[in-house]
């Protein structure tokens, strides 16, 4: 990690932390206990199959689209 990319991925967290539904649950993985970030994974991956059962196909196809661009940008970041 270098010194330009801190402030980036501190206003990142500081945007999330903003998001009331997600503040109690980013806060808890965080700074709580060791297997809360466990538990915080477990929750995401359950709200995913639950959106997959809720709504089928596209709630597959749209976290795959939405990593296209970010897996460019991680691409593009490693190779300068």
């Amino acid at each position: 990690m270098s010194a330009s990319s801190a402030p980036k991925e501190v206003l990142v967290l500081r945007l999330l932390l903003a998001v009331p539904i997600l503040n109690l649950f980013l806060k808890e993985a965080l700074y709580g206990a060791e297997d809360a970030k466990y538990w915080f994974i477990a929750n995401l991956a359950m709200i995913w199959a639950v959106s997959i059962c809720a709504f089928g196909y596209p709630a597959i196809i749209l976290p795959a689209l939405t990593m296209v661009p970010m897996a460019f940008l991680w691409i593009l970041d490693v190779c300068r």
